[in-house]
């Protein structure tokens, strides 16, 4: 089979994005598109390795794995080691939910344009057959997607974005019903985020009480926040953001539901 470079590299990084796409959902992270693109391209860029001879397997797994670290330090960067290690996990994850429906194709269908040479997969078929797969796989993802998040309540995660000065934080946010906590000033209901996601000077200390016993939130007022999910989307200023730890994979921020209609 004749491979041809351009389409080598195009097609790996659509593959590497619409990966990146999944993991995002799965690990409810927001990252900058350009980030997402600059992955992208490290993984359309290592698919050239399929030109190269046959390699040892030992360096090929080294290679691919150092790779797939690469790609989701660049998407998602580094917070925590933990957090990254699941997010990498996550991307694997995702990768072998898009490769059974490559190779379900590959098996029912038994096309002649594809060829897997060093690990890499090389696509020789009509652009409608791979948009048809890739639709396909994307379906899929979304319905796994689904059942995954069933264990945190339908409609329950929230899109949020903070916007203050020049900062804007984009996080996934959960509609906590026992969050009622309030700015005792303006009584504006208080959001509150985990305190890696951001940094800013405090404007108020917000008192809590909470079943672990009392204590004080920094917390500020931005300039607006967006609140969206598959039903709509609210935007407001009439809120404060507390930072606290938020201990959960599935969200960085708890919403006190007065914000939003629910």
């Amino acid at each position: 089979m004749t491979v041809y470079v351009d389409v080598l590299f195009v097609v790996n990084f659509f593959i590497t994005y619409l990966l990146l796409m999944l993991t995002k959902l799965f690990v409810k992270d927001n990252p900058k598109i350009v980030r997402l693109l600059a992955g992208a391209f490290i993984g359309g860029a290592y698919s050239l390795v399929i030109l190269a001879d046959e390699l040892n397997f030992f360096v090929t797994a080294i290679g691919k794995f150092v790779v797939s670290a690469l790609i989701v330090f660049i998407a998602f960067g580094f917070k925590r080691a933990v957090v990254f290690a699941k997010t990498l996990g996550i991307f694997y994850f995702s990768n072998m939910l898009l490769l059974g429906v490559i190779l379900a194709i590959w098996l029912i269908f038994k096309p002649d344009g594809i060829a897997i040479h060093n690990d890499v997969v090389y696509f020789d078929i009509p652009a409608q057959i791979l948009l048809i797969s890739a639709l396909v796989a994307y379906m899929i993802s979304l319905a796994a997607v689904k059942i995954y998040n069933r264990t945190i309540g339908k409609n329950e995660i929230y899109s949020l974005t903070i916007f203050k000065g020049s900062q804007e934080v984009h996080l996934y946010a959960f509609a906590d019903t026992g969050n009622k906590l309030k700015e005792p000033f303006s009584d504006y209901p208080v959001i509150v985020i985990d305190e890696s996601k951001i940094s800013f000077e405090p404007e108020r200390i917000i008192p809590f009480n909470s079943v672990g016993g009392e204590g004080m939130l920094k917390a500020f007022k931005p300039d607006k926040v967006i609140i969206s999910n598959g039903k709509g989307m609210y935007e407001t200023d009439r809120v404060y953001i507390a930072v606290s730890s938020v201990d959960s994979k599935d969200f960085s921020a708890i919403l006190n539901p007065e914000i939003i209609n629910i």
